[in-house]
This record gives C-alpha cells, structure tokens and sequence, in this order.
C-alpha cells in the first residue's frame, strides 16, 4: 500500500540572500541537509499548502504573514521513497523581517544567491535549486517528478497549465 506525504516550505528572500534552513544533524529526514522553512501539513490543511508553509514559517522563524510579501508556488516536487509518495509544495516570496524564534528543527541562516548551488539539498532539492538558478519563472508553477535513472535521481520538468482555456 502506497503512503502520501504532503509538505510545504518556503525560500524567502531578503536582498540577495535567501533565508534556509540547516537541518539539524538529529532530523529523522535529510539530517545536516539545507531546505526550505517549511514542515509537514496537517490534516485541516490539505487543500491549503501555503496555510502549512505560512504556519511553518511562523512557528521556526517568527516571522508572519504580513512581514512576506509576493509568497507564490513555485515548485511541486513528487517523489517516492519506499511505500511513500512524497509531494513538496515549494514556495518563494520576499520578506524584510529578521528571524525572532529558535527552533529544534535546525539552524536558518540567511545564504547570498551567489552560493545557494553550494548547499547540500536532498537529491530532488539540489535538482530544483538548479532549475530555479537556470531557469527563472516566476510565472509558472512547475512540477518535478524524481525518476531512478539507473541510480541517479534525474526530475522530469513539466509547467501546469490550465489547458481549457479557450
């Protein structure tokens, strides 16, 4: 029986530099690894990522949703990890505010984007850091979908389009 998992997380940026999380060697998942402000949703918000991504970034920041500006799904990322899907719904907005919170989670750390490609993300991560620096678009929403390509993760890119539009 396959499982889903749904998450949701954000990259906000301030300037030139982009606010990440370094996972905290202890994480049951991706420890020591960089990633998004971002967690697990819960079950009243299933039709609603960017409620989970806003609540997350609260609860490991302190910083809120008035102090995020232009917050827009950027990226859905699909993976399979044994009986698990995982689908990770990838925000970026903009935001002035300085962290006020500490979390167990990790340590967030404000990166230059010069240096956002020097982190180590998990495997579909890394592949979205890397589209995302090639192939800005903040116009589209794109999904990702991790394929074992003889034991390499190669992500299949695809835009959502809303193809009844007439």
């Amino acid at each position: 029986m396959m499982i889903l998992s749904s998450n949701a997380g954000a990259f906000l940026r301030r300037g030139g530099e982009y606010l990440l999380m370094h996972r905290a060697p202890d994480r049951k998942f991706a420890p020591g690894m960089w990633s998004t402000v971002g967690g697990g949703m819960e079950r009243g918000e299933m039709d609603n990522p960017q409620a989970t991504c806003l609540r997350e970034i609260e609860e490991e920041t302190g910083i809120t949703a008035g102090q995020i500006r232009n917050l827009q799904l950027r990226y859905i990322i699909l993976r399979r990890r044994g009986d698990c899907i995982t689908q990770s719904y990838v925000y970026f907005g903009e935001t002035d505010a300085e962290p006020t919170v500490a979390t167990c989670e990790g340590e967030l750390h404000w990166v230059p984007e010069g240096q956002l490609l020097e982190r180590p993300y998990t495997k579909t991560f890394q592949a979205m850091m890397e589209h995302y620096m090639h192939t800005p678009d903040p116009l589209h929403v794109i999904v990702g979908a991790a394929e074992n390509d003889n034991g390499v993760c190669r992500m299949v890119w695809a835009e959502i389009e809303d193809f009844e539009i007439t």
